[in-house]
């Protein structure tokens, strides 16, 4: 396996262990206010479409809890992936680094229709007022085609 390869895949394993060291406790969450998002889910693009027929059309729901003063946002939803299976999710977005209105980070997800069903996809978040956007980004990877996903996210209070 090439380094790269290599590299690429040991990275989302890296951020879930650095966002570990880093997790509030239940209490801590409990304590900590928060904003609740309505996310939209919509499209895909991959890097590699000769490998199958991807759907890139992704429609779904979704919710998103925010906790103030942290890195943490809790998340589930549904929505059609690329496989064009339906996906049901629940998981989290971890976002630590910031940059004026976008954040940078990873989800992960438990989550059905996939080959594996725990997910671990490198994100980035921006956010103007009440509105924002999700936007996944996966490398090619061995046996897998990489892509774009988009999320749109609207503040519901």
């Amino acid at each position: 396996m090439h380094s790269i390869s290599r590299a690429l895949m040991l990275a989302p394993l890296a951020l879930c262990a650095l966002g570990a060291q880093a997790m509030p406790t239940l209490d801590d969450l409990s304590t900590t206010p928060h904003r609740d998002w309505l996310t939209l889910s919509g499209l895909s693009h991959h890097f590699q479409p000769d490998r199958r027929d991807w759907r890139e059309a992704n429609p779904g729901a979704g919710f998103e809890r925010e906790f103030a003063g942290t890195p943490w946002v809790a998340t589930a939803g549904y929505f059609r992936n690329s496989y064009d299976r339906h996906t049901v999710y629940l998981g989290g977005r971890w976002m630590p680094l910031a940059a004026g209105p976008f954040r940078f980070g990873a989800f992960g997800l438990v989550a059905t229709g996939y080959p594996s069903p725990v997910l671990v996809l490198p994100t980035v978040s921006a956010q103007l007022g009440r509105v924002g956007a999700n936007l996944i980004a996966v490398p090619n990877l061995p046996g897998y085609s990489g892509y774009l996903g988009l999320q749109l996210r609207f503040a519901l209070d």
